[in-house]
């Protein structure tokens, strides 16, 4: 199966006029706002392990051809359009699976603070594998947030540990794109 890819931020939206903000935005957001709600929960789902290769291979290509129209609208290279595509996937993947993490009381902001996930933090590189300093950060976090981390079940914790991947991905992907 494929590894999943993502991307980093705009650090400096803050500093730029409104106007050049907003088309930033528009850009981060092309493909992302293009993408059917219940895709973007098929590809979180898939990107938690759920489905086959070939579905996954499905929906995949389903975004690659909205990415491709992003970037090809927003004048990206070819290296760019990869960074973006796995950028899009990543964010997706990261929003939904943050979603069904709250809903079992697995806060989304422990993983970040654990792993000093955002715009000026470390984004360490996850896209192979975590490695055991990494899940132990994110353990302790959870028990020191008061989480029992016996109670919490394996398929909790495999959802954890894809927002784990998606969320570096996401950040290191935003920081090489153009804008």
């Amino acid at each position: 199966m494929r590894k999943i890819l993502m991307a980093g931020a705009a650090l400096f939206a803050v500093t730029l006029p409104t106007t050049a903000a907003a088309q930033e935005g528009e850009k981060f957001d092309c493909a992302v706002v293009q993408v059917p709600t219940e895709q973007k929960a098929a590809i979180g789902a898939a990107m938690a392990g759920a489905g086959d290769d070939a579905s996954r291979d499905a929906l995949f290509q389903q975004l690659v051809t909205i990415a491709q129209g992003c970037a090809t609208q927003h004048a990206m290279t070819d290296a760019q359009k990869r960074d973006y595509f796995d950028y899009s996937l990543a964010r997706i993947a990261r929003e939904w699976l943050a979603g069904d993490m709250a809903r079992l009381n697995l806060a989304p902001a422990t993983v970040d603070k654990a792993l000093d996930f955002g715009p000026a933090g470390a984004n360490p590189d996850l896209s192979g594998e975590m490695n055991e300093d990494h899940i132990m950060a994110i353990v302790q976090a959870y028990i020191d947030s008061g989480i029992d981390i016996e109670a919490v079940e394996s398929e909790a914790w495999e959802k954890v540990g894809a927002y784990a991947a998606a969320t570096s991905i996401y950040w290191n992907k935003r920081k090489q794109l153009p804008f």
